[in-house]
């Protein structure tokens, strides 16, 4: 995102996950407008959504966006291993996991900034990570101010190279991990945590986190808890939360007429 998307982040009482579905709208070119909505099932959801808004303000991508963000602040991980474990099934971790969990609350000490139902915090830490230019997969321009992190959107040079904390449930299926996305797996996410040596020559010391340090782990306790944050986090149920059918008659999750032909389905 970039400064045509600055009007977004000054708009009072918008959370992080409404201005990011708002903006990524713009981001994936999608086109809302009251053509649209009255082309289809749309227009009736929007005034469901938006009662009294009148329709020059209310067919529009941010109040897409906020609907988007409702939706989204459903679909919850929550029948994890670990969580069930913590509602009394204590054979829901196997015993690996139990050690790497502890590990997690104790030695390692991630409970610091991952925390709460979701294991995250809404806040913004340095950790010396490569930018989105470097060897990741986002081959961004090494000027563009997304690779300040927080600092590229206040302007407020305490905050460069400072990004969110996020929430770190369901993270085996992906690819690439780090904002710069360079790591490969949630071992080598733990392994650099460990070694606290920042890979990003332009990220000065005094922007380091001060629970960027050494955390001391053997390889076997890395492996704890890296099958405790794989494993005892992960939600293999989360189709449940996908859409039997979509107003369009597309396809989930694309909802465009070439994934409907090549997957064939209703």
């Amino acid at each position: 995102m970039d400064g045509r998307h600055s009007k977004i982040y000054q708009s009072p009482g918008f959370e992080g996950l409404e201005t990011q579905a708002i903006a990524g709208l713009s981001v994936h070119r999608m086109d809302i407008d009251q053509d649209f909505c009255n082309s289809n099932t749309y227009k009736g959801y929007f005034s469901e959504a938006f009662p009294g808004v009148p329709d020059a303000d209310l067919y529009s991508k941010e109040k897409a966006g906020l609907a988007i963000a409702a939706y989204e602040r459903t679909m919850m991980s929550n029948q994890a291993p670990f969580q069930q474990w913590l509602k009394g099934d204590y054979n829901a971790l196997f015993e690996d996991e139990k050690r790497g969990a502890v590990l997690f609350f104790g030695k390692a000490n991630c409970v610091s900034c991952h925390t709460g139902p979701a294991l995250n915090k809404m806040e913004f830490h340095g950790l010396g990570m490569s930018d989105l230019d470097g060897p990741g997969i986002y081959g961004t321009a090494v000027d563009k101010p997304e690779n300040l992190g927080r600092g590229g959107f206040t302007n407020n040079p305490e905050d460069n190279f400072k990004f969110k904390v996020p929430q770190i449930y369901n993270l085996k299926d992906s690819p690439f991990f780090g904002h710069g996305g360079d790591f490969r797996s949630v071992r080598e996410i733990i392994e650099y945590k460990n070694q606290a040596v920042p890979r990003n020559p332009r990220v000065p010391q005094s922007q380091l986190a001060a629970e960027f340090v050494p955390l001391g782990l053997s390889a076997e306790e890395i492996d704890q808890l890296t099958r405790f944050v794989e494993n005892g986090l992960y939600d293999a149920n989360l189709d449940r939360f996908n859409p039997s059918s979509l107003p369009s008659g597309f396809c989930f999750p694309n909802n465009d007429f070439f994934t409907k032909n090549d997957l064939g389905c209703n």
